[in-house]
């Protein structure tokens, strides 16, 4: 047995060593950092860009992978499930009890996100430490971002944990134990340090940098997203969830740095709501802070978020990309969006495939095809249409040369099973999340995020948005609800709702329409329309008082779950950790 102080030293002595080799580094490590961020940083500055660009890189396993924070922030939720579907994804069970809520200080995905994290939080330290004592003319900048880049993974490990190890990462040392500190004291640290950088950041768009830096801008944005859970963290085991929102001017500040977002002229909401998660997303102008994977070449990016959803016969090209039938939503959250499915953020046909509409009603017998098929987006309901797939080619119309036949698919494991994606998701064994074989399209998907069909199914060039501007509206909207200003609130929701369109099976472009009036369970909705299949739902689901109610193959709950459990391997070699409450 070993004590942590010693598994922390060796992280953050890597992280020195790294620096220390990076010094000589040859003119191909000098471009690590364009490779992450696309960013315009001197090549002759080699060490220091190599360590920010490692800082960077971590965001791939946390933001950009279905098995990082995001499994935490919406597997947990009424939004998104990963059941067992007949002889995949059982895994250990590793994912569908984050839907039971069956997880502990054991379980496999809390242990792998603890370990992420505090292993970016050391990263972002070590570059730090390095970049501080520089003589580099860009040491300012640089130093600002990767104490960005540090705030921004301690305030992810400790919304989700509740506690952090802390070392200043100004003055580091590898003597002394971290000190283990709880949310409060936590969250004040973060915010400390975000006010600090501000001036050193760069405005978006100067200084070489864009949505894949870490900018004024991205401070401003999480700030605001502090501020506005910042009741929860001060109250997280309020048994009635009936936390104090407005205390100490909390939704003043919420207001004051999305109006700072909302107001600067670097971004404009997307008319077109899928383009924002489309492969062509590169410098959208909603994009705020993202995890950058167009540029990351061959070694890093994932197209996860819709591979996931996807049915393994849904193909995009007739190679090596195709789904893997996994994840779905709920029948309880589908609920909330009655009434509203015509809204543009719920569904789009695609024009892609050679400007014709993608029915997918059985009405289509060929489309355009130029190598790519695109699939629609959003919301996938009922019986599913795509290419077929013969000796390892699409199958061509025999009538029109260049057109693709589109017929009804089948399931790729059982033949004969049409791909027909129900609501339902009746468990032979109550709030047990599995399925047969013959069972498997039970779950509605989501294609929110567009396929990348140039990539394998393991790589794409879908930007992930960490922050981007609609959710700044929600933020702002929430905040002045709950200050008592229902219109105010009311104008940015319709703001959201109305500058959205979408396309109907025609091809016909159609924009959504403003309500009338708001409460708070359509403020709840609404925020969940713009914002699903994001990594926000957990935070939204404790805010307003649902995380702990059943839900499909979810009892009712304890407070105890609104924060995961600290590793038992955690535990076993730092017994400074006090666990968190009733684990």
């Amino acid at each position: 047995m070993f004590d942590l102080k010693f598994r922390y030293k060796n992280i953050l002595m890597a992280g020195a060593l790294l620096a220390i080799s990076a010094v000589g580094c040859t003119d191909l490590e000098e471009k690590v950092i364009d490779e992450i961020v696309s960013g315009d940083i001197s090549e002759v500055e080699g060490a220091e860009a190599s360590l920010l660009a490692a800082t960077y890189s971590k965001s791939e396993s946390i933001f950009g992978d279905y098995g990082g924070s995001w499994c935490l922030q919406e597997m947990t939720t009424d939004e998104a499930m990963l059941p067992v579907r007949g002889e995949d994804w059982r895994d250990g069970g590793k994912w569908k009890m984050l839907h039971e809520f069956g997880w502990d200080a054991s379980s496999v995905k809390v242990e792998d996100n603890w370990l992420q994290l505090n292993g970016a939080i050391a990263q972002a330290a070590s570059a730090i430490n390095v970049i501080k004592n520089s003589s580099i003319s860009e040491r300012n900048l640089y130093l600002a971002e990767a104490r960005g880049m540090w705030a921004l993974y301690a305030y992810n490990l400790v919304d989700l944990f509740g506690q952090m190890p802390y070392r200043d990462p100004m003055n580091l040392t590898f003597v002394q134990d971290p000190v283990i500190m709880d949310t409060q004291d936590a969250i004040s640290i973060i915010v400390n340090t975000l006010y600090d950088i501000i001036p050193d950041l760069a405005t978006i768009g100067t200084q070489g940098t864009h949505a894949g830096r870490f900018t004024k801008e991205g401070a401003y944005a999480l700030l605001a997203k502090i501020y506005l859970n910042k009741a929860v963290y001060n109250d997280r085991y309020n048994a009635s969830s009936s936390f104090d929102f407005t205390a100490n001017n909390n939704m003043d500040s919420v207001i004051y740095f999305a109006n700072k977002l909302i107001d600067s002229p670097a971004f404009d909401l997307e008319p077109d709501y899928f383009e924002i998660f489309g492969v062509d997303n590169q410098n959208n102008s909603e994009l705020i802070l993202a995890y950058i994977q167009k540029a990351t070449g061959a070694n890093t990016g994932q197209n996860d978020f819709t591979y996931l959803s996807m049915g393994r016969n849904q193909k995009a090209n007739p190679e090596n990309n195709r789904g893997s039938n996994a994840t779905c939503t709920t029948p309880d959250y589908l609920a909330t969006w009655e009434g509203n499915t015509n809204d543009p953020r719920y569904h789009k046909h695609t024009i892609k495939n050679g400007g014709e509409a993608f029915k997918n009603d059985g009405t289509d017998y060929s489309l355009p095809y130029d190598g790519t098929f695109h699939f629609n987006r959003g919301f996938q309901e009922g019986q599913q249409y795509g290419p077929i797939i013969v000796n390892g080619a699409f199958e061509m119309d025999p009538d029109a040369a260049g057109r693709v036949l589109v017929q009804m698919l089948y399931t790729e494991k059982t033949q004969t099973l049409p791909m027909d994606f129900t609501r339902e998701l009746n468990f032979d064994v109550a709030n047990d999340a599995a399925f047969s074989q013959n069972q498997i399209n039970r779950g509605v998907r989501v294609f929110k995020q567009e396929y990348d069909a140039e990539n394998t199914r393991s790589k794409g060039g879908v930007d992930i948005s960490i922050f981007r501007l609609g959710g700044i509206y929600t933020m702002r909207a929430e905040a002045l609800f709950r200050k008592g200003n229902v219109q105010g609130a009311l104008a940015d929701i319709n703001t959201l709702r109305t500058s959205r369109f979408s396309i109907d099976k025609e091809g016909n472009r159609y924009y959504g329409q403003p309500i009338e009036t708001l409460d708070e369970e359509t403020l709840y909705n609404e925020i969940s329309y713009e914002m699903y299949w994001e990594g926000e739902r957990r935070q939204e689901m404790i805010r307003f008082g649902t995380f702990d109610k059943a839900y499909t193959a979810k009892p009712a709950t304890e407070p105890m779950f609104r924060v995961f459990p600290i590793p038992q391997s955690e535990l076993d070699v730092n017994k400074n950790y006090i666990q968190n409450k009733d684990y």
